[in-house]
């Protein structure tokens, strides 16, 4: 319906503006008929008199030459002008006036040319002069027929031009007041529209008073506007009571958490404390003695949004409460917001305390009992040596073996207790890292020492190759060496004999890589992934001596050292593992750089 009344407010602008085209055209052709006419008839008629009066006086010419005798010349005048008086006699448009005076001059010049008696010469003017006020009078009245037949056309031009600009000057006023009328029956319910989708804008979604205001298609938008209102105030209302119950939900969660959460928003205040997190503060200041612990963790998640889960010891934080010292393990999320001044930190604090205390108490009982072990299988060692040295009387061949197998699984048993006291030290962290400034090219030469009887006995061989001006490294030499010799260790244990074991020392970036290089069976990728975790050992080498724990020690030297392992396949086979750990001047600027 909006389309037909679009079509019928334009039907009379269109109307009258085809009219005037039409007008147009019909005029146009008009004055072209006139135009043309004029044209043909009266210039026309004006040419061919102008070249009568030209033959005129060139046949007037050629007579009087011939009187004078110049034959030649009044033959050629004669000539030219002759054909132009016969075309005229030709032609439809004769002037009646003209005519018999020419029609005289022809005869005259006929009879002078052609051998007759010649006329007297002496009316040859007369004639010529008649001839010339006719065609004068002909073209005066040609000019005045011209110039009438202007004027009207004109005149015509003048009207038609009134016309089509009154026509326009009408079409713009029509077009106005259509497109005003269009206007007022769109741009309405336009308007209540707009005034309801800012009522909706700002929350009020109540449309039951509203009716629509036309029957169109304008209608069918207000009334599908209308029914979408309503699906908005619903879902508006669905969302709310859903908001409100997980809101609920997350109270009850937070308020029945047993570990203290607290929310801070971007001024660095608390926005929110659940029960645990007041009965936390009303023991200890939070700006005094939690805050200072956690400020760096939080700048940073405030900072970049990224989430921090501690799962080290080292990170936890200590409050002193009476006589008792707390631990809690923080975890710190960011909490987004279209707004910016809305971010906030969420902080999460799980005691740890008792399980703290349990770890501890492991690591010590575990340094104790493998300590107390050790002195009576040393013990023990050493009597069987004797036993087997026949110090004590000979043996049986029978007797020697199952003492060589009982030595042999008392230095398995040394080997594993070694392992736990590395553990026990390197977790407990007290006393620290004995650290000591000491060049590469030392540590793998005391490492390889340490091997050469064990590669020969095996017929493999045992090289260095250390890069040379490598930096001195900051490291516990104890545990270094530790860590290198699990690595020579496995090496020679893996590798066939005849094969070579490189223990090597580089520069990879920033850091100084020890590794040690073997031809072995290599391991697969789902093994290298895992085979630094504690107890794991590949299902290909579990037939061999070992309990799978020599490369965690190594990584954990490593880490105590603030450095990282890692392992790769060789080609084409055989496995290189290595430990990073920064030089003596990269890692006193780290210090400073922290200080």
């Amino acid at each position: 319906m909006l389309r037909s009344k679009l079509y019928i407010g334009m039907f009379p602008v269109a109307g009258l503006l085809i009219l005037v085209c039409l007008y147009s055209v019909y005029n146009h052709a008009k004055l072209s008929r006139e135009l043309d006419r004029l044209q043909i008839e009266r210039y026309g008629s004006i040419s061919q008199v102008e070249r009568v009066l030209l033959a005129t006086s060139q046949l007037e010419r050629a007579i009087l030459l011939e009187a004078d005798g110049e034959h030649e010349l009044a033959r050629s005048a004669y000539e030219r002008s002759m054909p132009v008086f016969e075309n005229w006699m030709e032609s439809d448009q004769v002037e009646e006036d003209l005519t018999p005076f020419l029609r005289n001059l022809m005869s005259m010049g006929t009879a002078v040319f052609e051998g007759k008696n010649g006329p007297r010469l002496k009316l040859l003017n007369p004639l010529v002069e008649q001839i010339e006020a006719a065609g004068f009078r002909s073209i005066s009245d040609n000019n005045s027929i011209i110039k009438n037949t202007n004027d009207v056309l004109r005149g015509d031009s003048q009207t038609h031009f009134y016309v089509v600009v009154s026509a326009i000057v009408a079409s713009v006023f029509l077009m106005g007041y259509v497109a005003f009328q269009l206007s007022q029956r769109i741009l309405k319910p336009i308007d209540a529209l707009t005034e309801s989708a800012a009522r909706i804008g700002d929350g009020q979604y109540d449309m039951a008073g509203y009716t629509p205001s036309s029957k169109d298609e304008i209608a069918r938008l207000e009334n599908a506007f209308v029914e979408m209102a309503g699906r908005i105030a619903e879902y508006q209302r669905l969302t709310d009571k859903q908001v409100a119950r997980t809101r609920r939900r997350m109270e009850e969660c937070f308020n029945n958490l047993p570990n203290p959460v607290v929310f801070l928003n971007t001024e660095r205040d608390l926005a929110y404390q659940n029960p645990a997190a007041l009965e936390l503060l009303s023991h200890v200041s939070w700006d005094a003695a939690l805050l200072p612990q956690l400020t760096d963790r939080i700048e940073k998640v405030f900072g970049t949004g990224e989430e921090i889960v501690e799962t080290d010891f080292d990170e936890t934080v200590s409050v002193k409460i009476g006589n008792e010292t707390r631990f809690f393990l923080p975890i710190f999320v960011r909490v987004d917001s279209d707004a910016v001044d809305e971010i906030e930190c969420g902080l999460v604090l799980q005691d740890i305390t008792q399980l703290r205390l349990s770890d501890e108490l492991k690591s010590d009982m575990v340094a104790t009992v493998s300590h107390e072990i050790k002195t009576p299988v040393t013990s023990a060692t050493m009597a069987l040596h004797l036993v087997l040295e026949k110090s004590l009387g000979e043996l049986t061949n029978d007797q020697e073996d199952m003492l060589q197998m009982a030595v042999d699984d008392l230095a398995r048993l040394r080997r594993l207790l070694d392992h736990f006291l590395e553990i026990a030290r390197l977790e407990r962290k007290s006393p620290r890292l004995d650290s000591v400034v000491e060049s590469p090219l030392r540590i793998i030469s005391s490492v390889i020492d340490a091997f050469s009887m064990a590669s020969q006995s095996k017929d493999i061989q045992l090289v260095s190759q250390v890069e040379e001006t490598l930096p001195k490294v900051s490291v516990d030499l104890k545990a270094i060496e530790v860590g290198l010799s699990n690595y020579v260790s496995n090496a020679i244990k893996f590798s066939p004999a005849g094969s070579k074991v490189e223990v090597y020392a580089c520069l990879v970036g920033s850091r100084v890589r020890f590794g040690v290089r073997d031809e072995g069976p290599g391991l697969s990728e789902e093994d290298r992934e895992i085979v630094f975790e504690k107890f794991y050992r590949s299902r290909r080498h579990r037939k061999i001596d070992g309990v799978g724990l020599g490369l965690s020690i190594v990584k954990d030297i490593a880490i105590a050292h603030d450095g990282s392992v890692g392992c790769a396949p060789l080609s084409p086979r055989g496995c290189d593992f290595f430990l990073e750990i920064d030089p003596v001047d990269s890692r006193e600027k780290i210090d400073s750089a922290a200080v």
